[in-house]
């Protein structure tokens, strides 16, 4: 049993919190603020000195990167550091309760009130780091922490991936794989889609008791998550009464592709909402948010109808003015086309597949334009997919984002 230390950096060591694969979690006092930390130590891993440098220098970037995040659902980190001891550490404030792991083993699957609670303080809390340009990387039951009062905190960001680790190491250092996205795993592409594939295989344990991917060597689990799909939850604990529009959410935000996945966390949780309620998310919400757009294309149809029948009619008697609108009239009709795919080729024009996939590329310019702030270009954006493939799901999602972006909320 390893013995507890004294005192690492500025703080105090009071008792053992936990410990595991990465190292150990101490309740300290920081004496100069008179307040409970948590301090969290990392292992050494028998790094050469290169190596522990530059996993050091990103350590403490990426803790830097968490620290500016402020929300009541996350975990604060006050502060990161190399004690000659004990080597690097992190300070986070203390929360007094207990885990989602501790209370599924305690309790087995929560129920549907608590699940969506959860889910939704979970979601508020990744968005808030998205957001910050802040990826996670190592979302589970084990780092969502729950306070006496329900309040939960997601914690451990800033935790780095070695650089240049191979698999098993990088399974040791950041625990169990079962979690982690097919892409991260496969080439340590993180991203908040990988947050997200991490966060639905925390719902569907929380909906049934059961990881989305069990086993209990590193390697094998890792092979489930990249080449396997998981049962349904309700297959997984029969018990657990679970409607199969849930099956259906969950297993969405597990897909192995990224892009088919959900939009967002929050996109998730309100597809937990809908599927309690009995109803398929995606339907109901595609013709609320397709309806405007719907509309427009079929005006846009009918118009162009029009013109067609105009132009077989026979001319009338004053030729020159017949034709000069005529030209017109044809002009117009081109126009409208490139406007309604951005790409100078009418709709029709293109195969079904063909449709979907740019209607995708017009999503990714919605995504782009929203990120940076211009709102027009992303509602635009949003009206040439919409008028590709008006069934996608996104587009409704992504409405809503950009309704709450504006100024005045929408």
């Amino acid at each position: 049993m390893e013995e507890l230390p004294q005192q690492i950096g500025r703080y105090r060591i009071d008792r053992l919190l936990g410990a595991g694969s990465m190292g150990n979690v101490y309740l300290a006092h920081d004496a100069d603020l008179d307040r409970p930390v948590a301090v969290k130590t990392l292992r050494d891993l028998a790094l050469d000195p290169e190596t522990r440098e530059i996993f050091l220098s990103r350590f403490q970037n990426e803790a830097r990167a968490a620290a500016r995040l402020q929300h009541p659902n996350i975990v604060q980190i006050f502060d990161v550091g190399d004690d000659p001891r004990v080597g690097p550490y992190l300070v986070f404030e203390y929360v007094h309760g207990h885990t989602l792991k501790q209370a599924l083993k305690k309790r087995g699957p929560l129920s549907r009130d608590e699940l969506l609670d959860l889910a939704q303080q979970v979601a508020d809390a990744l968005a808030t780091a998205h957001i910050a340009g802040v990826i996670h990387r190592d979302l589970k039951p084990e780092n969502l922490l729950i306070t006496s009062n329900g309040q939960v905190k997601l914690a451990d960001f800033g935790i780095a991936r070695i650089p240049n680790a191979d698999l098993t190491k990088e399974g040791q250092f950041l625990g169990t794989p079962c979690y982690a996205a097919p892409e991260t795993l496969r080439s340590g592409e993180y991203s908040e889609q990988s947050d997200l594939f991490s966060f639905g295989a925390v719902i569907y344990e929380a909906a049934c008791g059961e990881r989305a991917f069990p086993g209990l060597e590193a390697l094998a689990v890792a092979h489930k998550v990249m080449s396997a799909d998981p049962v349904p939850p309700s297959e997984a604990n029969r018990g657990a009464a679970i409607p199969s529009a849930l099956d259906a959410a969950i297993l969405r935000a597990l897909r192995k592709s990224p892009s088919e996945r959900y939009a967002s966390a929050r996109t998730f949780v309100s597809a937990l909402k809908q599927a309690y309620d009995g109803r398929r998310p995606s339907k109901s919400r595609r013709r609320r948010n397709a309806l405007p757009f719907a509309m427009t294309l079929a005006i846009g149809t009918l118009l162009a109808l029009w013109i067609v029948v105009e132009n077989c009619n026979p001319k009338p008697s004053h030729p020159g003015a017949g034709a000069d609108a005529g030209a017109d009239t044809g002009a117009g009709a081109d126009t409208g086309a490139d406007t309604g795919t951005g790409t100078g080729v009418g709709p029709d024009a293109l195969t079904p597949h063909e449709r979907e996939e740019a209607a995708k590329d017009e999503l990714s310019n919605a995504r782009a334009a929203l990120e940076r702030g211009d709102l027009a270009e992303a509602t635009a954006a949003l009206e040439r997919a919409s008028a590709l493939d008006p069934s996608n799901p996104d587009i409704g999602d992504l409405q809503e984002q950009v309704l709450a972006a504006q100024p005045d909320g929408g």
